[in-house]
């Protein structure tokens, strides 16, 4: 019998033990007796036992005047936010208690629900409970559609997909979600009939995974239905235009601000108060190490970073800069100060309401109150989500081409970038925005299908060569039919709505027929696995590989005065062993090694996010390595020291043993490390560049899987003087984090894949014996960077670079060719 049952006080039946035990529970309760009792049932069957007891002590504790912290009695363990408390509570007890008559104590502010325990109950109830209730019913739409990544989160700005196979049809069997999600729908189709653009894509977006069809179905409210059609069939042309006659935040910008080079994702823009007299507020574009003020007397670039008594991107984009005696100081807006603002844009007969939103981005409304347009400003995790700014030019969805937007309350300080171009906007018609959207969806909808499924692959402000080559070729399609319209940034901002609406038309179009109704069958939900769910697997590796780069390039630029000294590594190990070593990856993503549709999207994607330096650096800039130092205590992981060159990055330490660290060298000489002795240091220098890794990976879109290179791995055999078992191994190669298997004397080649290639169990595990005992791994780790052909469709053609790779080989074993397995 289960620990927690039985100390609950029941039996494998589910009876309660001892009546009398029952009357002295009842004599002495209190909320901290119902606290216990639930806490003890998380994830438990609930049984009708269980459900009584919660009736019996509920009443009680109703009597007292007193209240239950279910909500926490319920969670293993919250997580603290920015913002509040988020609570992965079992919903199932919580919708019992309710039911019961519990006196729920009410949920503090900023709380927020994940739902994870209750999906992984195996019988789970309809909550219908938590759904009726005033206080709880928001909380639990957020937990399905917020962006805080549990069960769905599914659409966006923001969310990021979670994975969690069955989560769909788990919140479609729950009555009181699919209540709560009919609720939404009607919000959005309000929404999407003032012509919100936003709204619509948002909404399209949850429903595409959700499923319209199916969600009609689930609900008892026949006005579901129509609501959902009214979403899917909107007209994202008409939308648009809307859009570009309210405005877009690319209309205005500032020469200095967009000369300043130096902006990175981790950028956030302040407001300063009035300083030395100024009429005007200033705002400052600052992060940990540098900044800029602007006000009414133009840009000032650092260095300012000393003035400030606190970091400015410890700051909320709220708070106001003061400045006095000489030192800058942040404190919260004052009581009445709104966040909402009046602009007034370029050709507008009247100001429009710029508006920030709880969630961390302001939204434009057109005269109506409508939401026109959504955007982020300031900082790069607004309400500590995981991500980056999604106004990064080329990097967004809705209307932005500044790297970053200043705050809207200085917006009429700021320029218009085409005054002409903003006067056309403002007198958009759908006819128009038809023509251009037309137009920006390619020969026979092509760009249109591929952002679309970027879309789903890239999370919002995702930086990626994929979304910046979708996003040049949209725009190259668009422009032309705005002839009228120069400015290069303001043509950016347009092709971001572009893409909004592209996504938007592609997605509902899957859900109508040819009379433009639902499709009255359900169509396959995507994959459980698709999309933003395995991209975010690589983001958090991705931003680090950026801001390695950032920080190696600050540290060579000698008119940096003081680079940082500290920079935050991603929770992951050994990475590292991957730089310079691109090669092998790029051919088993090619080849798709993998024993799963999964494995192989895995690696597609890991490839992928190795396409920002400095991974996909081929130039031999970067070096890692060992260093043994002579103190006490090592550096902190993160350190980064200045060497005269670039600069060294300690990457991983023990207490008391030798320290992993990546150093950079501008241009490719590396001198002796400025402290410790050096072991295992590598120049990494293999196959790579942005270039041919997205060359590789739209081949692997178009083409699908490489075919096996059998005569390459024939004729590599044959000038090695090895067997082809040996030759198919070193081929394919393995991850660096496989190398103890290896060592061992496992292949690192699944047996489907090597029945592709002929070779059964037996030549397999010889093969692989062999080369454990007679080739270094380091050896079988570099191989594949001379194998991996320069052309990646040489890949197709079964042309690796054998004649390069075997010269190699043969100089590289120090005993002669090896022999023959």
């Amino acid at each position: 019998m289960d620990d927690k049952i039985a100390s609950a006080g029941y039996g494998e039946d589910g009876a309660r033990a001892g009546e009398g035990a029952a009357t002295r529970d009842l004599d002495a309760a209190d909320a901290r007796t119902v606290e216990e009792v639930i806490a003890k049932a998380v994830g438990k069957r609930l049984t009708r036992p269980l459900r009584d007891e919660l009736r019996r002590l509920g009443a009680v504790v109703r009597a007292r005047g007193e209240t239950c912290d279910v909500v926490r009695a319920a969670t293993d363990r919250p997580w603290t936010t920015p913002s509040g408390a988020l609570y992965d509570l079992d919903l199932d007890l919580l919708d019992a208690a309710l039911e019961a008559g519990v006196p729920v104590a009410d949920p503090g502010a900023g709380t927020a629900f994940a739902s994870r325990t209750w999906l992984a109950r195996a019988r789970r109830g309809q909550l219908a409970a938590v759904a009726a209730d005033a206080r709880f019913r928001p909380l639990l739409r957020d937990a399905v559609l917020d962006w805080r990544g549990d069960l769905l989160a599914l659409g966006r700005p923001g969310a990021l997909l979670s994975h969690e196979e069955g989560a769909a049809e788990a919140v479609l069997g729950a009555a009181g979600i699919v209540d709560v999600l009919g609720e939404a729908v009607a919000a959005w189709a309000e929404q999407v009939r003032g012509g919100s653009l936003p709204a619509l894509h948002e909404a399209v977006h949850y429903l595409d995974l959700l499923g319209p069809a199916r969600l009609a179905d689930a609900s008892a409210d026949p006005g579901l239905r129509d609501a959902i059609g009214t979403i899917l069939a909107a007209d994202p042309a008409e939308a648009l235009a809307a859009t570009w006659r309210t405005g877009l935040v690319d209309e205005l910008g500032d020469a200095g601000l967009d000369a300043y080079g130096r902006f990175g994702h981790t950028d956030d823009v302040f407001r300063i108060a009035p300083d030395d007299g100024a009429a005007e507020d200033t705002f400052v574009v600052a992060d940990e190490n540098r900044s800029i003020v602007f006000g009414p007397r133009g840009v000032v670039a650092g260095p300012l970073y000393s003035r400030f008594r606190h970091q400015p991107n410890s700051a909320e984009t709220t708070d106001l800069f003061r400045y006095a005696d000489g030192t800058y100081t942040a404190e919260p807006l004052a009581p009445g100060d709104t966040p909402d603002t009046a602009v007034t844009l370029p050709g507008a007969p009247a100001p429009v309401r710029a508006h920030r939103t709880a969630a961390g981005y302001w939204e434009l409304h057109d005269a109506y109150g409508t939401a026109t347009g959504r955007w982020y400003q300031g900082p790069a995790r607004p309400n500590g989500v995981s991500g980056t700014h999604s106004v990064g030019r080329q990097r967004h969805r809705w209307a932005s081409g500044s790297e970053l937007v200043p705050p809207p309350q200085v917006w009429h300080r700021l320029p218009a970038r085409d005054t002409a171009g903003s006067r056309l906007l403002r007198t958009a018609d759908r006819a128009l925005a038809a023509r251009v959207l037309d137009a920006a969806s390619g020969p026979d909808g092509d760009i249109a299908r591929h952002v679309t499924e970027l879309g789903r692959r890239h999370p919002v402000g995702d930086h990626s060569w994929e979304v910046a080559e979708a996003f040049t070729a949209l725009r190259a399609a668009a422009a032309p039919e705005l002839p009228g319209i120069t400015a290069d940034r303001l043509l950016d901002g347009i092709a971001g709505t572009l893409w909004t609406a592209l996504e938007t038309r592609v997605l509902a179009a899957r859900h109508l027929d040819d009379a433009n109704a639902l499709r009255t069958t359900p169509l396959p939900r995507p994959r459980a696995d698709a999309g933003d769910l395995r991209a975010r697997i690589f983001t958090g590796m991705q931003d680090m590989y950026r801001r390695i780069q950032t920080v190696a390039d600050l540290c060579a630029d000698p008119d940096v005065l003081v680079p940082p000294h500290h920079i935050d590594l991603a929770n992951a190990q050994g990475w590292e062993q991957k730089l310079g070593r691109l090669g092998g990856q790029a051919l088993r993503a090619a080849l798709s090694t993998a024993s799963t549709a999964r494995g192989n999207d895995l690696n597609h994607d890991g490839l992928r996010s190795c396409g920002a330096l400095p991974m996909s650096d081929p130039a031999g800039r970067w070096r890692t390595m060992t260093l043994t130092l002579d103190v006490r205590n090592a550096p902190r992981e993160g350190t980064v020291c200045r060497t005269p060159r670039g600069c060294l990055i300690v990457l991983q330490r023990s207490n008391s043993g030798p320290v992993t660290v990546l150093e950079y060298a501008a241009d490719g000489v590396f001198d002796a490390p400025p402290f410790g002795s050096t072991t295992d240091a590598r120049i990494c220098a293999g196959w790579g560049g942005a270039d041919r890794i997205a060359a590789l990976l739209r081949l692997l879109d178009e083409r699908g899987a490489a075919p096996w290179p059998e005569k390459s791995v024939a004729a590599f055999a044959e000038a090695t003087h090895m067997s082809v078992a040996r030759a198919a191994i070193l081929t394919v190669g393995f991850e660096p984090r496989s190398a103890s298997m290896v060592r061992r004397g496992n292949p690192g080649m699944t047996q489907p894949f090597a029945d592709a290639a002929g070779l059964s169990a037996g030549d397999l595990a010889d093969a692989g014996a062999g080369l454990a005992r007679d080739v270094p791994v380091e050896l079988r780790l570099e191989l594949p960077e001379y194998l991996m052909p320069d052309d990646p469709e040489d890949l197709w053609r079964d042309r690796l670079a054998v004649t390069r790779a075997a010269a190699w080989w043969n100089a590289a074993v120090l005993d002669g060719p090896t022999t023959p397995g």
